[in-house]
């Protein structure tokens, strides 16, 4: 299993957002690494359900914790709060803390260009039994559709609960394919009725030395 965090930091629609993203970013690599993270890859959102978001400077971070008590220290730390302190100016919001329970990640920092995540949302607030069944259903479908190399999980922090699927591919052409395809029906297909599903697609993921 794996410790998963996407974060989605909520930025105001200013031209400086992406440079002082980057010039914090060694900031932040060096507090996540004191704080014990295993991984982390950054980018920029391209797109949400096909809608071209480009413009909008989303940014998403994904890191690969050691555990969720690591988590919970970091984001209490002052290490955690300097460095949204550097963001501050540009942030409209707190940043959006995704943490999911996975199968192993290591497929989501093997270097590739293009990030899909696809967020599973219950239409309403889901019993653990009733996660745990939507759970079933996305691996299942997964499973018959040859997505093997598919990171997913469910949240452990949210209070309205989701499931997330995260995939790395080397190149757009490659999310764009039939097989790629294939995988992202079946997921929506699994929970029809019973969720709302979110595609998220970020066209340069890079992974971060740390």
């Amino acid at each position: 299993m794996a410790i998963i965090e996407v974060v989605f930091p909520q930025f105001k629609k200013d031209p400086g957002v992406i440079e002082a993203v980057l010039k914090a970013l060694p900031v932040g690599i060096k507090a996540f690494k004191n704080a014990g993270v295993l991984r982390v890859a950054q980018g920029f959102l391209a797109s949400e359900n096909g809608r071209d978001v480009t413009s909008e400077s989303r940014e998403v971070l994904v890191l690969e914790w050691p555990t969720v008590s690591a988590f919970h220290d970091f984001v209490g730390s002052p290490a955690f709060a300097n460095y949204t302190g550097l963001l501050k100016p540009f942030l409209d919001g707190p940043p959006q803390l995704n943490i999911f329970e996975t199968n192993p990640a290591s497929s989501l920092f093997t270097g590739g260009s293009t990030l899909e995540i696809l967020l599973v949302s219950p239409k309403t607030a889901p019993s653990d039994e009733d996660l745990l069944a939507l759970s079933k259903k996305v691996q299942s479908s997964l499973e018959k559709a040859g997505g093997a190399d598919a990171v997913y999980g469910s949240s452990l922090n949210l209070p309205l609960k989701k499931i997330a699927v995260l995939r790395v591919f080397p190149s757009e052409t490659e999310l764009n394919s039939t097989q790629s395809a294939t995988v992202r029906q079946e997921v929506t297909k699994s929970v029809d009725g019973l969720a709302e599903v979110t595609q998220l697609v970020s066209n340069d993921l890079k992974v971060l030395p740390l």
